[in-house]
């Protein structure tokens, strides 16, 4: 995976499952199952596997013995491979000279602004100087919000997702009334990514500290800070960050559903300056020119009345230390050369990550990170066709009806709660591939005589005020935030404020979809994870908004506390689990996509069961292909603590162990590793 977006892992023995659920042996010999996420682990010594033992390990160990992580990168192998592949096409559809208007043009020209060398190296860090200086000379609150305050300033609201101000804000969607935007506010976000490794590091926020550490070091070290000023400002970020902390949910609390509801809290900008109280927030919101929303939403009230206590004289140095260190730390990938090898390579050497990408990867991914529209529409130009979008579109439309038959046949639900569940699931808007429409950025221009990072600020900026100008329209749900979600990431999505699915086009290339698969095999790849997308729509946190994406309770009591209490049971029984490096696993974390992975097995098995010589071990084969994966040990240990999709190999063994069909077609028998007994299963649906 890329650098900055660190998200799989992997470690270097048999780390296993260990935990069992109290009540019964629901997975009796899971301690058989080896944890193959982590580069190395399986070699040409591990023994053979049967598949009713460890399926994952069975039927993918020769590929893993042939997985090698590419220069540059955290994992390979299942989903990785297909970014992969889109990243090659991505860059193929940067170079095609042939795709012609406004945002190809723009593609083209930000592209070779990333690749010129020697126009770059010439510069150094010039370009970053008058931003350093300006931060280093902010020397009381009033110039600290004046800068807050100024659109045009170089903070990190140009690379943060307009945050940068102790806060960050969006143009979002109303829980009371999904056909209204609102201007949601939300804490700044974290350097160690969760409020609770400040209260107490773990071993993988002590990795992802070191790592943190290391890239400042180098970028301040460019920037002509010695390395004693360096080291008081990077201890100067965290404790501040931890003040932040202090007041912020953990990440476990923001995942859990049932604090869904808190996050909802409407009101007008008085509202906003209110619960602020001497924290400037107005002042701010109106530089921006986001002080003319109708309604605002401010997700963490805490928090917010917490800023005024933290936004004080004496806490300034802390504050402009945090704001250079974090502003700069965007930085590199803009300048010359040996700042940007200097401050990755810093960066990959705690992480474990070996060799370096080529500049022309590099170069694609600042273009899809800074240019997601005009990127994304000539990517769509080259790669996508209306045969496609007919052949994904009916495959979609095939579950969707046996998913409502699947429904229909839930004998937990009372009829009530099964009308309003087959409703949501006809009322769920589908985004197949690509959009008939699409939006263009006719109106960005790069500066005539600017250099690389004014240009990325100039696209930044465009960014944030497209967003904001979204926040006062209607919602339009046959419209495509193709900024949130392009077209061409490989990925796909539920969306639960509008009861959308959303299945790029990105996401259709190399393990998940290929024109001469069986049925069986498109069924257990690209049928999975359309199921699973649907399955969101009533996994914990899904089934607590209606059919139009509103924050309302469909259910009847008796059949939440049924939902309840079968979630409770796999919640239960994932945090029973001990994987990597003792790490302590959450059920709450990984509730979600755990119950979504199950929901769109069963939905898809429930098609299979209607086709007469269903192959399926071809189709448990194929989607064990989707999950194989191996990573770098650090990126095992995030994943294990962040990630809210189970680990890849639970994702495979946990997740098709639960299914008669599976246990029939590998003929396991009580007392197999793979053994699930029908009573101790732990799918929701």
């Amino acid at each position: 995976m890329r650098r900055n977006h660190v998200k799989k892992a992997a470690c270097i023995v048999c780390l296993l499952l260990c935990g069992l659920l109290a009540c019964a042996p629901a997975l009796a010999d899971a301690s058989a199952w080896l944890n193959t996420d982590i580069v190395g682990t399986v070699t040409a010594d591990t023994p053979e596997a049967r598949p009713q033992d460890d399926f994952n390990l069975a039927m993918n160990r020769e590929r893993l013995l042939n997985l090698e992580i590419p220069d540059g990168y955290t994992g390979i192998g299942g989903l990785f491979n297909v970014r992969y592949a889109v990243d090659q096409r991505h860059l193929d559809a940067i170079l095609d000279q042939s795709l012609t208007g406004h945002d190809a043009e723009l593609v083209h020209r930000y592209y070779d602004m990333l690749m010129d060398w020697d126009t770059r190296n010439a510069l150094g860090v010039e370009p970053a100087m008058p931003y350093v200086n300006a931060m280093r000379a902010i020397d009381s609150l009033e110039e600290m919000t004046a800068w807050f305050a100024d659109p045009d300033r170089g903070g990190i609201s140009a690379f943060e997702g307009n945050g940068g101000c102790l806060f960050s804000y969006g143009a979002g969607i109303s829980s009371d009334d999904p056909t209204a935007r609102v201007l949601s506010i939300s804490p700044m976000p974290l350097s160690l990514g969760d409020a609770a490794e400040y209260r107490e590091l773990s071993e993988n926020g002590k990795i992802f500290k070191a790592r943190m550490t290391a890239r400042w070091t180098a970028i301040l070290g460019h920037l002509g800070f010695s390395e004693e000023e360096a080291t008081q400002m990077i201890d100067n970020t965290f404790a501040f960050e931890a003040l932040m902390a202090a007041q912020q949910l953990d990440l476990e609390a923001k995942r859990d559903p049932a604090n869904l509801s808190s996050f909802w809290n409407p009101t007008d900008l008085a509202g906003v300056e209110e619960i602020c109280g001497a924290f400037p927030v107005g002042q701010i919101l109106k530089g921006w020119g986001a002080d003319q929303a109708n309604l605002y939403n401010v997700r963490q009230p805490e928090y917010m009345k917490a800023l005024a206590g933290l936004y004080t004289e004496e806490n300034l140095d802390l504050m402009r230390d945090w704001l250079t260190v974090l502003t700069v730390a965007a930085w590199p990938g803009y300048l010359d050369q040996a700042t940007r090898d200097d401050t990755n390579a810093a960066e990959d050497a705690v992480m474990g990550v070996q060799g370096v990408e080529p500049d022309e990867t590099l170069a694609m991914q600042h273009v899809y990170s800074d240019l997601p529209i005009p990127a994304d529409n000539v990517y769509i130009a080259k790669y996508c066709t209306p045969q496609l979008r007919d052949d994904v579109r009916g495959l979609i439309d095939v579950i969707i009806a046996d998913y409502r038959k699947m429904l229909a046949e839930e004998d937990w639900l009372t009829e009530a709660t099964r009308q309003k569940a087959i409703e949501k699931l006809d009322n769920i808007v589908i985004r197949c591939v690509y959009p008939d429409t699409l939006e263009t950025w006719d109106d960005l221009e790069f500066p005539a005589n600017g250099n690389l990072l004014e240009a990325s600020l100039a696209a930044s900026r465009y960014a944030r005020d497209r967003d904001l100008r979204l926040v006062n329209e209607p919602v339009d749900r046959s419209l495509w935030d193709r900024f949130l979600m392009p077209t061409s990431t490989s990925n796909a999505s539920y969306y639960p404020k509008d009861n959308s699915i959303n299945i790029m086009a990105g996401i259709l290339t190399d393990c998940t979809y290929q024109d001469d698969y069986t049925y069986e095999e498109k069924l257990g790849t690209i049928g999975a994870i359309i199921g699973h997308e649907i399955s969101h729509a009533f996994d914990p946190s899904g089934a607590q908004y209606d059919k139009d994406g509103r924050l309302a309770s469909w259910w009847t009591d008796e059949d939440k506390a049924a939902f309840d209490a079968r979630a409770k049971k796999l919640v239960d029984y994932y945090d029973s689990l001990t994987v990597v490096d003792d790490i302590q696993y959450s059920g709450t974390l990984v509730q979600g996509e755990a119950v979504a992975d199950m929901g769109g097995m069963k939905a898809v098995l429930h098609i299979a069961a209607g086709i007469e010589g269903f192959d399926y071990q071809k189709f448990f084969e194929a989607y064990s292909r989707v999950w194989n994966s191996v990573f770098v040990k650090a990126a095992e240990v995030y994943y294990a603590k962040v990630d809210p999709h189970p680990l890849c190999y639970l994702r495979i063994n946990v997740t098709v162990s639960q299914f008669d069909e599976f246990q029939k077609a590998f003929d396991v028998k009580p007392g197999d590793g793979m053994y699930v007994a029908p009573e101790d299963r732990i799918c929701v649906w």
